[in-house]
């Protein structure tokens, strides 16, 4: 179990009838999704968030990592306290942009307790390749500075088309413009694992991505789709809509609510226990 004292949020209805675990992208924190668990309790869908280590209010470096697979073994410790916590209630996962690699990275080998999966934004091809003389450049330049910051050029423009939403984020003292080196070296070879290893993951998937992302390429989402060998799988793309889906306009955030809804609590029917008759 991490020892992590992370910064957590949560909006838990009544009866609830599912719960969803939520995992933020680099360089931002849970609070940027406490209107989307809102949207969802409203629907009786219990909503957690949390910062993960590096960002938002939760302890370390910020944006630096000295090893990106501790993003995945957080989130499946959280995950494993959210099955204790809500016996009886299927529990499903949404990663968004770096968090949709988390997730993956997390999905090859655990998120046993895991229900479904849902992704926004997929990030398998934001990064480099790290083939050939850039992957050993960035190599090199990682051991030997791996706390170097590196600007993450933040255009709030690239996120959202909502003048108020850009605002709030070029404002936000808790949204880090640079990233260690290390992290961003990280976050790539995390990348290069998730293609490879991806036929490895059975779990029910949902991915979502705005067409005119020039933040994470839909392409991302298509490999995605395209690689992991679940049966229970599905690509929704949304043409106009930029980087982050759920604070785009009203109309745009209702009608990826009510996705996000309708597919969690379809497989949430008749849900039982694993290892009860």
């Amino acid at each position: 179990m991490t020892d992590v004292q992370f910064q957590r949020y949560e909006v838990v209805p009544n009866d609830p009838k599912a719960v969803l675990i939520i995992v933020h992208g680099i360089a931002e924190h849970g609070g940027r999704y406490c209107h989307v668990a809102e949207a969802l309790a409203c629907e009786h869908i219990a909503c957690l968030l949390y910062d993960q280590r590096g960002h938002g209010a939760s302890p370390g470096t910020r944006t630096h990592i000295d090893d990106f697979t501790w993003f995945a073994d957080d989130l499946e410790c959280i995950g494993e306290a959210a099955a204790k916590r809500f016996p009886g209630l299927p529990l499903f996962v949404w990663g968004h942009s770096m968090g949709s690699v988390v997730v993956m990275l997390a999905a090859i080998d655990g998120l046993k307790w895991a229900r479904g999966i849902i992704t926004s934004g997929c990030a398998l091809d934001a990064l480099p390749k790290l083939d050939g003389l850039v992957g050993g450049a960035l190599k090199l330049g990682t051991a030997l500075l791996p706390r170097l910051r590196i600007s993450l050029r933040i255009d709030a423009r690239t996120l959202t088309q909502v003048p108020e939403v850009q605002q709030r984020h070029m404002s936000d003292p808790l949204v880090p413009r640079t990233a260690s080196l290390q992290l961003l070296y990280g976050f790539a070879l995390a990348c290069r694992k998730c293609r490879s290893q991806a036929p490895k993951i059975t779990l029910p998937w949902l991915a979502v991505h705005g067409e005119a992302d020039a933040v994470c390429p839909v392409s991302g989402s298509r490999a995605l789709i395209s690689a992991i060998a679940s049966q229970d799988k599905r690509l929704v793309t949304y043409p106009g809509l930029l980087h982050e889906i759920h604070n785009e306009d009203d109309g745009a955030r209702t009608v990826f609510f009510e996705l996000m809804t309708c597919w969690i609590l379809e497989r949430a029917k008749g849900y039982t226990v694993p290892g009860i008759l």
